[in-house]
């Protein structure tokens, strides 16, 4: 889209000198009667952008004529911009200022109602009220102008509108070249620029300090955060590790534990078989009272008594959780104590 700084000569000077061509050709323009006051803000920043090409003699009334023509056409302050219209030019706005900036905003601004100028129909391209037509009297002793007269008048009307023509858009001219040919100032400090942007050489330097500084920043936030968050993930996996570690410890420890259990058992059903077997191998004659564990010329009392306590002790209760060879002793143990009791209570 073109903005309005762009905008052709030809069509600036159409429309300077739209007044004195419809007056050439017969017709009479409608006037409309702007606001006199002083301009908003958007409407001093959209005159000074369209009149930043004009001499300095030129600049004021360019400005005077800028307003003129914006509020008739969309009132003080853009207040006749319909809802729809409004969300147009911010949709198509908003986003150049947020990349551009002002100038960049300013440019399509302009060149979104000039385009909503020229889509307007010409009948309603304001709602102000045109100024009355001047009244003509005319005596009515005179009679009216020949044809001749008339044409001729159009003539030197369309001749001096062509001729304004010229002048205007060769003014046009003069003012870009004199605009590009002029220096540009510096936003900041108001001194000369270079012809690459909108500061001088050393506000950009400074800017640029500026920019770089805030990158360093950044630069040096981001890292501490990589450093921090490194640290954090160094330490639970310590923990993690740690976790794991003692884990392994305890069930190391159970098994050992579990492990010198069994090998206790072991042990104990060992001892229990080497003993049974030494005593089946020594004692090849049965004797009643070495089972007992009774003298000879113990009575019958001291010998229930003493079969009583070796039955509990070889009770097969005691060893059920027990290896089977460990239970076979016992058998073996109560077999003898009941046989022993037997032979020495006939």
């Amino acid at each position: 889209m073109m903005s309005a700084r762009c905008l052709p000569v030809p069509a600036i000077a159409w429309i300077l000198t739209a007044p004195l061509t419809m007056m050439a050709v017969g017709q009479e323009p409608q006037v409309s009667t702007p606001d006199s006051g002083p301009p908003t803000a958007i409407e001093q920043a959209l005159i000074e952008r369209s009149c930043s090409a004009t001499f300095t003699d030129a600049h004021q009334v360019c400005l005077s004529s800028q307003l003129n023509s914006l509020r008739a056409d969309f009132g003080r302050d853009l207040t006749r911009l319909s809802g729809a219209e409004r969300r147009a030019l911010d949709s198509a706005c908003n986003r150049i200022r947020t990349e551009q900036g002002r100038e960049g905003y300013l440019d399509c601004l302009g060149a979104q109602l000039v385009a909503l100028r020229n889509r307007r129909p010409a009948s309603a391209a304001t709602d102000a009220p045109a100024l009355p037509r001047p009244s003509m009297r005319v005596p009515s002793a005179n009679p009216a102008p020949p044809a001749g007269q008339v044409s001729s008048v159009s003539g030197v009307w369309m001749a001096a509108a062509l001729v304004t023509l010229f002048v205007v858009a060769g003014g046009a001219l003069l003012a870009v070249k004199a605009r590009r040919a002029s220096p540009r100032k510096c936003l900041v400090c108001g001194a000369d620029a270079r012809e690459a942007g909108d500061l001088c050489q050393k506000c950009h330097e400074a800017a640029e300090a500026s920019r770089r500084a805030a990158a360093d920043r950044a630069d040096h936030k981001r890292a501490q955060q990589d450093e921090l968050r490194r640290r954090r993930e160094e330490e639970e996996e310590q923990r993690r590790r740690n976790a794991r570690q003692e884990e392994e410890a305890r069930l190391q420890q159970q098994e050992e534990a579990r492990q010198r259990e069994e090998n206790a058992r072991q042990r104990e059903e060992e001892d229990v078989r080497r003993r049974s077997q030494a005593a089946v191998a020594s004692d090849e004659v049965f004797d009643a009272y070495a089972v007992l564990g009774v003298p000879k010329d113990a009575s019958k009392e001291a010998i229930r008594t003493a079969y009583l306590e070796a039955r509990s002790k070889y009770d097969l209760d005691h060893v059920s959780h027990m290896g089977a060879e460990l239970q076979e002793h016992y058998q073996a143990k109560a077999r003898a104590v009941d046989r022993a009791y037997q032979m020495l209570t006939k």
